[in-house]
């Protein structure tokens, strides 16, 4: 529908920018040509003269031949003599030519009428058709949208154009009219790319989501994850925090494997495995399909595991000049959120009574001088006379930034009668909202397309990406959070007290107070400005595929087509780090001013050969397609770095610069895989589909008895709407179909040749080298293998104006793939690369609700989206040495986070104690009372660490004393902490209530996965405003906050919270933070256990996140042609704007691991960031 609108927009545009002052008839012409197509003539004489051409192809026969033999003949006379006995002329307007149907001269009975077409936006319709109906009478709109046209009285117009519905309007007693198009809604979206070509929506059988470009692009996207963010439901976006690079992680269904990746598989353009998806600038994509279930993925095989991503981009048109089109936008963003840490002053209080607390509770340490505290007369340079601090640094502040990113993307797109083009390019360029982080990307990507003849057809694609990304060299976020505030970025004159502009480093001798954490971090904006991180890669992609026709060329005939492919892509990555000598304080004997290069080329060629067969029924109701297919694929890898220390210093960075090597490596691999795969899809009057699919594959990771794995695939549809027994429902029910399907895929190791034994260099024997096996073979490692059954049902109301998609699946892996396996070490080795280890489940449903002009009023209208998305999770089977190795052991430290692996439980499942709170009082405050007051203590809601059963009452020893809770007390003391618990430590319940806090009181605190998932969304559109709002949503998922954990512990000199100026100081103190208690005991004990993973650090993940907002407005046609354009387009849009949420840290949206606990130590949050962009077609 746009295409061809703007089509003929271009060609009008281009006429009148073009026109010049040359009368007509001063402008003569010689031709000397056979038998060519009108189209041809129209086009030699455009070229021959100033003047351009505009005609209606669906009316007008363009391909009709004429002969052209003219010498110095007017351009109207040889326009009048290619238009004779054609029914047409034509019309001059300065330089423009528009040809128009003959007039009909005005007869009795005979009127002429005029009006204008608009659409629903009340644009003008270029070029639409306007017909007397029963007769050829016609003409087409011009510019403006109107018409003139001389029908008969009582006439009936008919009004169309592609992509809207057809009217019929009475001229019975009107001569002026004012007709508005109306969006055919049930033509739109109707094809969407499947594994093996095109389908109908209606015929589809499988679960495929189908983004298009206008819905998935309507906000400034990095990337395709970004992109397509709450649009589908059971698909979960994780953005890799807010670094310039903007990588995802993209699940589909939840976890599918142990610990192989997760990722699904993308498929650009019919290219199998893109490298690097987010290298694909988001602006080519004209058609984004999610391949979920089995049934759709099994063509893939085992590559199809975790879901398909399919991506068509963007190509040239037929018979379309030149169009130029760009679009760009300029975003500024700043880090969401920041943890609210203590400054110098608060800093240096809760430092005093860290170590003023140990005299208190470790008397005998403090009489040794374990607690010496560092006075501001120890460090002059950070505190005043009258010992306030003389700097108070917010770390925080000073490694974070306003971020900028343009972004600029022009493309050139036009075709003939035999060949189309499209070429583009962009840039990328984006400072991250972390300091001294930049990347510069520069893509490329040409497609073009010949057509030989009806039968040949000759693609070929280029793509090229240039990233160059200059990253920090270490966790500047990390380190803020940890950083002393009363230490100063830059060293100060002692004399003037001014800067030096030299970055402060803590020196090694300083206290020992500050040894472990203080001396071991550095100046983060030292390391940010000195320190250097170079990533550089280049992603390269040419493809040639040409189809021929065998058999057939119209629907009419039985068609065979042979479609031969060959791609090969080239991924090299290049590293250069640099650390130097400033940045650390240790003896030049340390790694200093340390040098890395390093580097990776890939290399894959992907030959494929595609046989497809449509049948020709006599009978229109039976519909078929198959599909055989030969896919092979061999690529090889090699890798190298260099790694040194103590390099020179003066501005030498490469690590081979006289430096001493701390390490070297080299590598070289290559794999081999073939694939065959046939399908077969059947229709009978699109009313009943049925799809089969078988595909074979053979891979080098795998032993000669077990290289091959066979999946297959079925599935159905039934459109229950178009039964004749539906027929009542049809004025508001316009689909009703279900879809059943069964398929199973697989995966496989991500390493080759398994089966061979594999040797490399060891150590030596006596004096000499030696080589010795470094693998133990797996000749019977079989396929993991993942089995599907699936239900569908699409919904479609009022001719598809609002559209339900229900999904219910059920998948069971078998045979999981699982690496690095612990073994004997009698076997003499210690581990196995890989092993299948057992089984597990994926329940789930999913529900999506599309519109398309729901609401419609006026000038206004408003649609809406909605996907909603649960997995469960199970693991069925699974060996028991396997769970023992997963599953970690309790080493009564604080931090400890414990892995469990259960059968019959989910991955990512969270255990440690119950957190109840704070002590109030201390145990011999307590026993020091009577026997009344105690029991009155306790009624009163008062806490003291003694023990009770499970009705509350004191558990007394055999001399009546109240027992003390402790802490991993046992008679074995080299297990043993046998800490007594004290007035201001945390509370955790003592589950069987033997008044030992130990790992028989650990319980279950939550899952990692979350129960629902998904986003929502809405589009206003008032005349030519649009408002674009996308949100998504996690629910139910737990989280440990180890970020919080670190801030709140009280143990170190790192920064902590605002939260632990609200501790507990003094008995009676009723607080939920524990009390300050600086390092170790004297014993070498820990000093308290109030930072064990309990519940107080495992919080609900659940979020609401406003993904991004953008109002729009597009200028008039008018406007557009004043301003010498085909379009113009404005937009401003913010970009997180706000997170509805109750978790404490930076930001909700935390990745989970396969089988591991989702744990944010930090992370770098997503920016807010707003947007001014523009669009312009030319």
């Amino acid at each position: 529908m746009n295409r061809n609108k703007s089509i003929r927009v271009a060609i009008l545009c281009l006429s009148l920018a073009m026109a010049g002052s040359l009368p007509i008839d001063a402008q003569k012409v010689t031709f000397h040509e056979g038998s060519i197509s009108l189209k041809q003539a129209f086009e030699k004489l455009e070229s021959s003269s100033a003047y351009k051409i505009a005609y209606n192809d669906s009316q007008l026969d363009v391909s009709r031949k004429v002969s052209m033999d003219q010498k110095d003949m007017e351009v109207l006379q040889v326009l009048s003599q290619l238009l004779k006995n054609t029914g047409y002329t034509y019309k001059i307007n300065g330089n423009y030519v528009i040809i128009v149907p003959e007039e009909v001269k005005t007869v009795k009975g005979k009127k002429q009428v005029s009006g204008v077409i608009v659409d629903t936006n009340g644009d003008p319709v270029i070029g639409a058709n306007v017909v007397e109906k029963g007769t050829t009478n016609g003409t087409i709109t011009d510019l403006d949208g109107k018409f003139t046209l001389e029908v008969n009285d009582n006439s009936v117009l008919q009004v169309s154009y592609i992509g809207y519905n057809t009217q019929e309007v009475s001229a019975n007693g009107k001569t002026s009219f004012s007709i508005k198009l109306g969006e055919n809604t049930q033509t739109l979206d109707e094809v969407v790319v499947v594994g093996y070509g095109t389908m109908k929506k209606s015929d589809l059988t499988g679960s495929v989501t189908n983004v298009k470009a206008e819905k998935l692009l309507s906000k400034p996207v990095v990337n395709v994850g970004q992109a397509l963010a709450g649009k589908a439901s059971g698909v979960e976006i994780f953005e890799n925090g807010g670094t310039p690079d903007g990588k995802v992680r993209v699940r589909i269904r939840g976890n599918n494997s142990i610990n192989s990746s997760n990722e699904p598989l993308y498929v650009v353009d019919g290219v199998i495995g893109v490298s690097n998806i987010n290298l694909l600038n988001p602006s080519e994509i004209e058609s984004l399909e999610v391949l979920k279930d089995a049934s759709a993925t099994a063509i893939y095989g085992a590559r199809g595991a975790n879901g398909v991503i399919m991506i068509t981009t963007k190509r040239g048109i037929k018979n379309e000049k030149a169009q130029i089109s760009y679009d760009g936008y300029v975003s500024i963003g700043k880090m969401a959120k920041k943890l609210d840490l203590m400054n110098a002053s608060e800093w240096w209080q809760n430092y005093n009574t860290t170590m003023d607390n140990g005299q208190k509770y470790d008397p005998e340490g403090y009489a040794q001088g374990k607690y010496k505290k560092v006075t501001p007369a120890d460090l002059p340079n950070l505190f005043d006379a009258n010992g306030n601090p003389l700097y108070d640094t917010d770390w925080q502040d000073e490694v974070t930034q306003w971020g900028l990113r343009q972004n600029h993307y022009v493309s050139v797109t036009g075709g003939g009668e035999k060949a189309t083009f499209r070429i583009s390019g962009g840039y990328d360029h984006e400072t991250g909202s972390v300091i001294q982080q930049k990347l510069d990307r520069l893509s490329t990507r040409l497609a073009l397309d010949y057509y030989v003849s009806d039968r040949i057809k000759i693609s070929t694609n280029f793509a090229m990406t240039y990233t160059d990304n200059q990253k920090n060299y270490d966790d500047l976020l990390a380190i803020a959070y940890k950083k002393m505030p009363n230490m100063s970025v830059y060293e100060q004159d002692p004399r003037t007290g001014l800067s030096t502009g030299r970055y402060y480093e803590m020196l090694q001798s300083a206290s020992s107070v500050f040894n472990g954490n203080q001396k071991d971090l550095v100046n983060p904006v030292a390391s940010a400005h000195l320190a250097k991180f170079g990533d550089k890669t280049y992603d390269i992609t040419p493809e040639l595929e040409i189809q021929y026709n065998l058999l057939g060329t119209t629907e009419d005939e039985w068609q065979l087509r042979w479609n031969g492919r060959v791609n090969m892509n080239v991924f090299n990555e290049y590293i250069d780090k640099f650390y130097p000598q400033e940045l650390k304080t240790i003896s030049w004997n340390g790694d200093v001013n340390m040098g890395y290069t390093g580097s990776s080329k890939n290399v894959a060629i992907d030959t494929k050969q595609t046989l497809t067969l449509i049948p020709a029924f006599k009978n229109k109701d039976h519909s078929m397609m198959a599909m055989a297919r030969f896919n092979l694929i061999s690529g090889n890898n090699n890798q190298q770095y260099t790694e040194s220390r103590g390099l020179p210093s003066g501005g030498i960075e490469s690590p081979d610069a006289g430096g001493m090597i701390k390490g070297m490596s080299t590598s070289y691999k290559q794999w081999r895989s073939i694939y065959y795969t046939f399908s077969m899809h059947y229709s009978y009057k699109s009313r009943y589909s049925l799809d089969f699919s078988v595909r074979a594959d053979g891979s080098t990771k795998f032993g000669p008895d077990q290289r091959w794995g066979v999946f297959p695939a079925v599935s159905a549809r039934w459109n229950i709407i178009d039964e004749s027994w539906m027929e009542w429902s049809r004025k508001w029910l316009s689909m009703l179909s279900i879809r059943p399907s069964w398929g199973r895929v697989g995966n496989q190791p991500t390493e080759d040749y398994l089966y061979e034994s594999k040797f490399g260099t060891g150590s030596a024997y006596i004096d000499m080298n030696a080589m010795n096996q470094s693998n133990m073979r797996l000749t019977d490692l079989r396929w993991e293998t993942k089995s599907t059954y699936d239900v569908g049902m699409d919904l479609g109301f009022l001719d598809d104006r609002l559209k339900l998609t229900l999904e219910w699946y059920h998948s069971t892996t078998d045979d999981m793939l699982m690496r690095d396996v612990s073994i004997p070490s009698s076997t003499g080795f210690s581990k196995l690369a890989y092993r299948n280890v057992g089984k597990m489940r994926n329940l789930g449903w999913e529900f999506n609700i599309t519109t398309n002009r729901i609401i419609k009023a006026g000038k206004f209208s408003a649609d809406f989206n909605v996907a909603f998305g649960n997995n469960k999770n199970e693991i069925l089977e699974m060996d028991a040495t396997v769970l023992n190795m997963l599953n970690t052991k309790f080493t009564q430290e604080n931090r400890n986070v414990l892995q469990r692996v259960q059968l019959n439980n989910p991955f990512g499942a969270i255990y440690g104690f119950r957190y109840k709170g704070v002590y109030q009082y201390h145990y011999e405050t307590f026993a020091d009372m009577g026997v009344a007051e105690q029991e009155q203590f306790l009624a009163d809601g008062k806490t003291a660490p003694v023990v009770l059963n499970a009705n509350g009452e004191i558990i007394r020893d055999s001399k009546g004393e109240p027992k003390r809770v402790k802490y991993c007390f046992s008679n074995a003391e080299n297990e043993s902490k046998d800490y007594d618990f004290k007035g201001g430590d945390a509370i955790y319940e003592d589950i069987n209530h033997d008044g030992n806090i130990n790992e028989l009181d650990i319980v279950y605190l939550g899952s990692s996965l979350p129960k629902l998932t998904g986003g929502f969304g809405f589009t206003l559109n008032y005349d030519r405003w649009r408002l674009n709002a996308q949100f998504n949503y996690r629910v139910g998922n737990k989280i440990l906050n180890l970020a919080r954990l670190d801030a709140e512990s009280m143990i170190t000199n790192n920064n902590q919270s605002q939260a632990v100026n609200y501790r507990w100081r003094k008995e009676g103190d009723v607080t939920p933070i524990p009390r300050a208690m600086y390092g170790t005991l004297s014993n070498g004990a820990v000093s308290n256990y109030n930072t064990l993973v309990s519940d107080r650090f495992v919080e609900d993940g659940s979020f609401l996140r406003l993904n991004y907002l953008q109002l729009s407005y597009s200028f008039s046609s008018k406007v557009a042609r004043a301003l010498r354009l085909k379009g113009l387009r404005c937009y401003v849009s913010a970009n997180n704007l706000f997170v509805l949420t109750k978790y404490k840290g930076v930001d909700p949206e935390i990745n989970y691991g396969s089988y591991g606990v989702a744990q944010d130590s930090g992370q770098t949050p997503r920016a807010k960031s707003f947007t001014l962009g523009v669009t312009v077609d030319f």
